[in-house]
């Protein structure tokens, strides 16, 4: 049985950027009104630029949010995953409790490695799982969870 500790030490840790670019696409439309146009013809006024760039920066902070949340709920509850043979256990945070869900390896369908994002993402005919990196003590610790799936 291997088991793993799956607890970020920060819960900003990765969402800083994302926190900082939701406020920019808030704020600077709201200060500084701009239109886009190419060349000399007005593509977007000033009005529909800023609505849609508070709308997406409004939702990108909401989803920042959420993971944080996420997050903190983990560093509050403690989180592991195990690996006993063919059975996967890992921690999800559902409806502000974290629950352990469980699946065997020969039901998964697939996974892919986002190295830009740190995180590997498992594909499950009922379910999809994004593990993230940063919440693992060490980067061996990771590598060594995502070698289980490639047997």
């Amino acid at each position: 049985m291997q088991k793993f500790n799956y607890t970020p030490s920060n819960p900003f840790s990765g969402s800083v950027s994302s926190l900082a670019i939701g406020a920019g696409m808030v704020i600077v439309p709201l200060v500084w009104p701009f239109g886009i146009r190419i060349g000399r013809t007005p593509i977007l006024g000033p009005t529909a630029v800023t609505i849609i760039f508070v709308l997406g920066g409004l939702a990108l902070l909401a989803f920042t949010a959420l993971e944080i949340t996420k997050a903190r709920k983990l560093i509050a509850q403690g989180g592991e995953i195990t690996v006993d043979g063919d059975q996967v256990t890992i921690p999800v945070v559902k409806k502000g409790a974290v629950v352990l869900e469980s699946f065997k390896l020969s039901e998964v369908e697939r996974t892919k490695f986002d190295e830009e994002e740190n995180e590997f993402n498992i594909s499950l005919p009922s379910d999809h799982h994004v593990i993230r990196g940063a919440f693992f003590d060490s980067a061996d610790a990771f590598e060594a969870f995502k070698s289980v799936f490639e047997k």
